[in-house]
């Protein structure tokens, strides 16, 4: 599972906030040619690990604080919840790859 941000100050650009930033835009001027996957994986990415989606409240019974777990999207596009995957898998094909000596000729 992600870890929520919460109150954390962000350290990194997130595709996410790319989406947040860019997409009723691009929705504007594509949206009408995109398919509704497609849409949705959109809307999927925004949403990951954040309130909109819901989460938990968990509480810490040694330090006394409580905090949200916010729920995944678990789409499949969404490099939060399927980046490491996706990453292992490429991996695994480039491990089966044939070493190749590219030539170029000038």
């Amino acid at each position: 599972m992600v870890e929520p941000r919460g109150d954390r100050p962000k350290t990194h650009l997130e595709l996410a906030d790319v989406v947040r930033r860019f997409g009723p835009d691009y929705l504007a001027q594509y949206g009408p040619s995109l398919m509704p996957s497609q849409k949705k994986a959109l809307a999927d990415i925004v949403a990951c690990c954040t309130p909109a989606l819901g989460g938990r409240l968990y509480h810490c019974d040694e330090c006394d604080q409580s905090f949200w777990r916010y729920h995944c999207c678990r789409n499949r596009a969404c490099p939060k919840c399927h980046g490491n995957q996706t990453r292992q898998w490429l991996q695994h094909r480039q491990a089966n790859c044939c070493p190749v000596i590219i030539f170029t000729p000038w």
